[in-house]
């Protein structure tokens, strides 16, 4: 189908963008153990407004994918180490402050002001949003997505690069929905102790990508270890 001011046909790149834009947000990481944590213990809006955070990071990535933005991924690839060493070192306050946290108690005058919650929420969609970009591996898995779908100069046409970004978004705004409606669904299951505990294993992990990620920048022969373990 020919639509004036489109290379691709606009449907098709519509539904690949959302599918790329899902399975990449699919893999569980840092910013689904907030999602999850933040679904259970504060409620769903919490838990959706993660989620959007995390989509604009897709967004990001699939933007630089889209347009081609060479000295972007020239930049990523040149300080990666960086990249990692300061997404690691936020991971692990993170997720020390996770693991230390503890819920809220009800009537808290401080938890129900609303200048408090605006604030709140917008800390809780801007971490998810920065842990998601400081993954160099997105960009990684957007760019090997698009290479395979043969969608590297989608970027010379714009009507084209906004289709594929805004639904790069949509779908992986849509796992993180369906992954916040399973959250909220557990919600009821929790009481204080079971609260407590579930702060302590989302802070473990989120703990472990951080240990994950600064462990990687030893200079250690990592590829043959990744192909003496299989992977």
């Amino acid at each position: 189908m020919d639509v004036p001011g489109f290379l691709f046909n606009p449907v098709a790149l519509a539904i690949e963008g959302a599918v790329i834009g899902f399975l990449i947000a699919v893999p569980v990481g840092p910013a689904a153990a907030l999602c999850i944590r933040r679904s259970i213990t504060v409620g769903a809006l919490a838990g959706y407004v993660t989620g959007i955070g995390a989509a604009l990071g897709d967004a990001v990535f699939g933007a630089i994918a889209a347009f081609g933005l060479g000295f972007v991924e020239a930049f990523i690839a040149r300080h990666d180490g960086w990249l990692r060493g300061l997404g690691g070192l936020v991971l692990l306050v993170m997720g020390w402050t996770t693991m230390r946290h503890r819920p809220r108690t009800v009537g808290d005058p401080v938890a129900d002001d609303r200048e408090h919650r605006v604030a709140t929420l917008l800390r809780y969609g801007s971490s998810s949003f920065f842990i998601t970009v400081f993954n160099p591996l997105t960009m990684v898995a957007f760019g090997a997505a698009f290479a395979g779908r043969d969608l590297a100069g989608v970027g010379n046409s714009l009507p084209d690069a906004l289709v594929l970004i805004a639904a790069v978004f949509s779908g992986a705004l849509a796992w993180w929905f369906l992954l916040c409606v399973a959250a909220v669904s557990l919600r009821t299951r929790f009481t204080g102790a079971g609260l407590l505990w579930l702060n302590r294993i989302s802070g473990a992990v989120i703990l472990a990508f951080g240990f994950v990620a600064l462990i990687s920048l030893l200079p250690l022969p990592w590829r043959q270890i990744g192909r003496t373990l299989g992977f």
